[in-house]
């Protein structure tokens, strides 16, 4: 169950940071914040994807 659990928080984690990144491309203001935001959100699909979902 807590498995279950760690994935729908991770599913939550990935659709908010998703969310803002598109925000941030759309106003393609600041590259660096883009490019930190593209890496967390590559860390959150690869914690997601090791817990088997």
């Amino acid at each position: 169950m807590k498995k279950s659990k760690s994935i729908e928080e991770l599913k939550e984690e990935i659709q908010k940071k998703r969310e803002e990144l598109n925000k941030i491309v759309s106003e393609g203001l600041d590259k660096d914040r883009i490019l930190r935001y593209s890496q967390e959100l590559d860390q959150l699909i690869s914690k997601y994807y090791s817990l088997g979902a």
